[in-house]
């Protein structure tokens, strides 16, 4: 199964040009469905047919779906939601305000991953092409599963064991409700689930990202911090869509200038962004609604190409040995202005750019060796571990003092 994520600013035009590719994937026989994780959703306006939160046939191979956090409550959330209700309505809150306070953040934001798992192991699609929120929304929905990881591996079972004692103790006292067992079943469920999603979509063979601009400033600059913040989170992004270029030649000195400021940003956009693969499709005259629009933006896009095709699966992560040190490399295109901060603790290594962090749990040859530092090299952030010659020569030199220690002694 393919998965392909389209993420960029807001109003860049990722929704039109996810539903073309879902158009072009099921012309060419691929068992395709679109779904949309924004909460604002218009990948039913785009393609002018009614979605809903549950999987509507769009045309012949393909599906779409408008992710509902309502419906998502009703069907995936069942105990989850009850306890958080009837929480909330112990402390006072009325009973409709209750329901719909607990619907907590992340919530559609699992359920968007949840459907991908089920697709895959269920053989449903062959495509799944995901229209997210703007860029923070969808770096919180692909971080999720790597935070809610360390929330469950540092939390879980110490509260599991708490509210076995409370249940006997202050639960017969207090008219809070605790959590019941099928409570914290589900959660453990979701660990798991969650666990799978993660390597799904960190699978560069199955799951690319392609990042959506427009040749203006402002896009390409959070364009290229959400590039550096998904390599981050381990995602390949495999591919940028510029969009709504206005065509050359127009004669009104109406654009003149506009003209000439976009070819500045092409040209930037061009070298900053290279070798990345990229596609091209122009500002349309008519807004971009329906599927002869649709097709024809894929045309532009993707002339006769399958979009589906994977075009890159460069790891964001690799580890290498050089000039006798351990490197443990991440990619980090644009890291920019923003305080970059790496610490490790144990086994895990720590990288904190900007408001965004993220914990790696180091590969078994590098656990518990000594960081002898690190540099950024080009796109990369190369942290140097003291390799296998280094380890050997210090251990000669601690033998040597430990020899030269006991003769003195």
């Amino acid at each position: 199964m393919r998965v392909i994520i389209y993420t960029g600013k807001g109003g860049v035009g990722k929704t039109s040009v996810a539903a073309a590719t879902a158009l072009r994937s099921a012309s060419l026989g691929h068992r395709t469905i679109v779904v949309s994780t924004d909460s604002a959703h218009s990948l039913s306006d785009s393609l002018e047919v009614p979605l809903s939160g549950k999987i509507e046939r769009i045309r012949k191979n393909l599906d779409g779906l408008e992710v509902d956090i309502q419906l998502e409550l009703e069907t995936r959330w069942k105990e989850i939601q009850a306890y958080l209700s009837d929480f909330l309505a112990s402390q006072g809150m009325d009973g409709v305000t209750a329901k719909e306070m607990a619907v907590f953040p992340g919530m559609e934001l699992m359920s968007a991953l949840f459907y991908v798992e089920e697709f895959h192991k269920s053989d449903s699609y062959d495509v799944v092409i995901i229209d997210t929120a703007p860029t923070a929304d969808t770096l919180r929905l692909l971080s999720f599963p790597d935070i809610a990881s360390w929330y469950f591996d540092h939390l879980f079972h110490m509260v599991r064991n708490v509210l076995k004692i409370a249940r006997v103790t202050i639960g017969k006292m207090v008219s809070t409700p605790l959590p019941s067992d099928k409570f914290l079943e589900d959660l453990e469920n979701l660990r798991e689930r969650l666990r799978y999603v993660r390597d799904l979509l960190t699978d560069p063979e199955i799951t690319s990202v392609r990042l959506v601009v427009n040749p203006e400033k402002m896009v390409i600059t959070e364009t290229q911090r959400a590039y550096t913040y998904l390599c981050m989170y381990g995602y390949t992004v495999e591919s940028l869509v510029i969009n709504r270029i206005i065509p050359e030649g127009l004669s009104d000195v109406y654009f003149d200038g506009k003209l000439k400021e976009q070819k500045e940003h092409l040209d930037t956009i061009e070298s900053i962004f290279a070798p990345l693969k990229t596609f091209k499709a122009s500002l349309m005259p008519r807004e971009v609604l329906g599927g002869k629009s649709l097709e024809s933006l894929a045309i532009q896009l993707f002339g006769d190409d399958d979009p589906t095709q994977v075009y890159s699966v460069e790891s964001p992560m690799r580890v290498y040995e050089e000039d006798g040190a351990s490197v443990f490399a991440i990619k980090m295109p644009f890291v920019m202005d923003q305080k970059l901060e790496l610490y490790t603790r144990k086994d895990v290594l720590t990288l904190q750019l900007g408001a965004f962090k993220k914990s790696i749990v180091l590969p078994y040859a590098l656990t518990n060796k000594e960081i002898l530092g690190a540099d950024l090299d080009g796109p990369w952030l190369k942290v140097r571990f003291e390799g296998e010659e280094i380890g050997r020569k210090k251990g000669r030199k601690r033998g040597r003092g430990r020899k030269a220690s006991r003769k003195a002694h």
